[in-house]
């Protein structure tokens, strides 16, 4: 901590208090660089031979991390809807692309894609 900003905080009795006034002081939740490493650990992530159910909730995980900094910035109700469902199609399409190559799907994956487009917003 800067020697400046410590006359700010050392009137407090314990250090949990210093540290709740300075997370309410300092931080705003929409740090620019975590999100950036939120949204790089996104598109870096695969299945990777592991479950479905595993790589589901850890894109899911790094989502909710990514809408707590980064909340809908809409007020009309008919404009949440809309842009909630932008980001939920574009989140199957990072879900989709992590997935492990299935050589048995061959010329059908396309088909296999839609049916869990449809699943997940029907």
């Amino acid at each position: 901590m800067d020697p400046s900003l410590i006359g700010n905080f050392m009137r407090f009795p314990t250090a949990k208090m210093v540290w709740d006034s300075i997370a309410t002081t300092y931080f705003d939740g929409s740090d620019t660089s975590q999100v950036y490493d939120l949204r790089r650990r996104v598109t870096q992530l695969k299945q990777a031979g592991g479950s479905l159910e595993q790589y589901y909730n850890d894109l899911q995980g790094l989502w909710r991390e990514i809408d707590f900094r980064r909340p809908n910035p809409m007020e009309c109700a008919v404009d949440i809807h809309k842009y909630n469902t932008i980001i939920q199609e574009e989140r199957v399409y990072v879900f989709l692309d992590g997935l492990c190559y299935n050589p048995f799907l061959g010329p059908h994956k396309i088909y296999i894609y839609k049916y869990i487009y449809i699943y997940i917003y029907i």
